[in-house]
């Protein structure tokens, strides 16, 4: 079991949309549907993603853990279906339109080194 608490963890929990956006008025920012577990040295390392928009193939990994949280009955099932959608197709639509918004927004995209 990890730490989260040992300042020497090597996870991060990290937004996929970067926190910056809740200034741009993006609503719930902070919801489950969009916190990931990242490596510290993806997140604020050196390449880290910071403030950048992770490339869009990212983006279907993201989508396709909180179908797999959906489908599995875990206890955040009922949270992303409140979040994101009553539907895969209206989750896929609303991580897009996000994605696409946030795009005309942050410049920089973001992927993790090889």
């Amino acid at each position: 079991m990890i730490d989260l608490t040992d300042n020497t963890s090597s996870v991060d929990v990290d937004h996929f949309f970067p926190h910056v956006l809740k200034k741009s008025d993006f609503k719930n920012i902070d919801g489950i549907w969009n916190l990931v577990l990242a490596c510290v040295e993806c997140n604020r390392g050196h390449k880290g993603k910071f403030q950048n928009l992770p490339e869009i193939y990212l983006l279907e990994r993201l989508h396709q853990r909180n179908e797999y949280l959906i489908g599995s009955n875990h206890p955040l099932q009922k949270t992303l279906i409140l979040q994101t959608g009553d539907t895969e197709n209206k989750r896929r639509d609303f991580l897009n339109d996000y994605y696409n918004k946030s795009r005309s927004i942050l410049i920089n995209t973001w992927k993790p080194s090889d």
